[in-house]
């Protein structure tokens, strides 16, 4: 059995999923994040499974997401690296939150997310030391080269230069992995990709994996690719997804 609320953090609403009867536990916690466009109450699947396994959930809305939504696409689009960096500074007060409250057991933190939200997963890895296992569904971590394609915040009629973009997103762009293979490769993580990505290409996840095995950093990846998949999680990756964290948080 599985207890969900809904609560509010600072302004940040967010779905907290529970093992039923332990709120006021001690419990390893996942801090899981929803992709563009999407929102907490939509991938508020992976919440129940995990609390099924244990744990404690925090799964936010972004900003200009769910209740606090954008409802301008074309503003929306405008601003996603800066939503991202916004998932990446809101984290830590998350943390510091459910750590004080004496629910979020500082020594087993684990991050998640699909898409951007795994894109905030591989910032959090990088940014946060607190972070012990990370599991990134879709997303990449190569900040700096990604944000020439997807969703360009900057150029055309966007009126903002790439140095304006590069001084605005400067936390974010600091924990792109091209440089930080052994950081990333120090702790658990867990990466699944559809092949058929047709959003954030497979090649990103697969230029990670290739990377760790080059520099024999691999020991704590687990990779797992679904030949047949695009920009969709499938039921086996909630599966795996669960498992990974059951296993190493």
């Amino acid at each position: 059995m599985v207890e969900m609320y809904e609560e509010t953090v600072d302004g940040i609403q967010l779905i907290h999923a529970v093992p039923a009867g332990q709120y006021h536990q001690l419990l390893p916690t996942i801090f899981f994040y929803h992709g563009f466009t999407s929102s907490k109450e939509i991938y508020s699947y992976f919440g129940y499974t995990l609390a099924q396994a244990g744990f404690r959930v925090i799964l936010p809305d972004a900003l200009m997401h769910g209740a606090r939504a954008e409802t301008d696409e074309n503003v929306l689009l405008s601003h996603f690296w800066r939503i991202l960096q916004n998932n990446l500074t809101e984290l830590a007060l998350l943390k510091d939150t459910f750590v004080a409250r004496g629910l979020a057991d500082e020594q087993r933190l684990g991050v998640g997310g699909v898409s951007m939200g795994g894109m905030t997963t591989m910032a959090a890895l990088i940014h946060y030391p607190w972070v012990k296992v990370a599991a990134n569904l879709m997303g990449s971590g190569y900040f700096a080269t990604l944000s020439e394609r997807l969703f360009p915040s900057f150029g055309g009629n966007s009126g903002l230069s790439r140095a304006d973009f590069t001084q605005q997103m400067a936390l974010l762009l600091q924990c792109d992995i091209s440089d930080k293979l052994a950081l990333v490769g120090s702790k658990p993580l867990l990466v699944w990709h559809g092949e058929q990505d047709d959003v954030v290409p497979f090649a990103e996840s697969a230029r990670l994996q290739q990377a760790l095995v080059q520099h024999h950093l691999a020991h704590n990846l687990t990779f797992i690719s679904d030949p047949a998949a695009k920009h969709k999680v499938s039921v086996n990756a909630l599966q795996k997804t669960t498992e990974f964290f059951a296993a190493r948080l």
